[in-house]
């Protein structure tokens, strides 16, 4: 698959208000509590950015009780960290790719009595996969 014909496969959203949301934080940092529908699955969260997101795995992945793979998650993370930042900083240099993936911490299934994880879990999704959002406690 060439890069123009890989480009093409990863189509964004033309919702304007998940686009602001998603410039919003990948270019001002803010957090932002929303809640999803993807596919008939309802997920609730912290919407952060991309860097956010692998910094957070990445310090999780400190707190696994098997140390190896720990090590091993924490360096591929913090490996796909780095090249994202470089990625970033090339589209900033020439024409921006459209975002394709929305990141959530503290992501908790809100129709899934079996979830695995009821605290909280680190989530990403395509963003071309949200049916519907909305936004939590804006008071």
């Amino acid at each position: 698959m060439t890069k123009k014909n890989k480009e093409q496969d990863q189509v964004s959203t033309d919702d304007a208000i998940i686009l602001m949301f998603l410039d919003l934080v990948e270019q001002d940092g803010i957090e932002l509590d929303l809640t999803l529908s993807i596919n008939g699955v309802v997920i609730s969260g912290t919407l952060i950015s991309a860097t956010n997101y692998y910094e957070g795995v990445t310090e999780s992945s400190k707190n696994l009780k098997d140390s190896t793979m720990s090590k091993i998650i924490a360096k591929k993370f913090s490996d796909l960290k780095g090249e994202y930042a470089k990625q970033k900083e090339e589209e900033e240099e020439s024409e921006s790719a459209p975002l394709t993936f929305i990141h959530l911490k503290n992501a908790v299934y809100l129709n899934n009595e079996n979830s695995p994880n009821h605290s909280g879990t680190w989530w990403r999704g395509r963003i071309s996969s949200i049916d519907g959002f909305s936004v939590n406690d804006l008071k």
